[in-house]
């Protein structure tokens, strides 16, 4: 028997991989992707970073940071912490196939 599980929408980091690859608060894993340590995230250091281990193409990862990012064009704290909220409440809400 197979179990495939589908993500919800957010995709960019599954609360259980996140839990896995980095033990951190919410804040410490923004401040490691905020190569520059500005407060934001800019679009070069969310790819960069989610392209690092070769899961994520460039466009791949710019598509995510597309979605999350505000009017501004930057991934602020708030914007992230938000988002990963967003993403555990639905982590829950995985449906699993399990079809052979």
């Amino acid at each position: 028997m197979k179990l495939k599980f589908v993500t919800g929408a957010f995709g960019i980091i599954a609360a259980s991989a996140f839990a896995v690859a980095y033990a951190g608060s919410p804040a410490d894993y923004f401040n490691k992707i905020d190569a520059d340590a500005s407060g934001m995230i800019t679009q070069a250091e969310f790819v960069a970073h989610k392209t690092e281990g070769g899961k994520y193409t460039a466009e791949q990862a710019s598509e995510k940071f597309a979605k999350l990012a505000g009017d501004d064009g930057q991934l602020s704290l708030a914007e992230f912490e938000a988002a990963m909220a967003a993403h555990k409440s639905k982590d829950g809400k995985h449906k699993k196939d399990r079809s052979s």
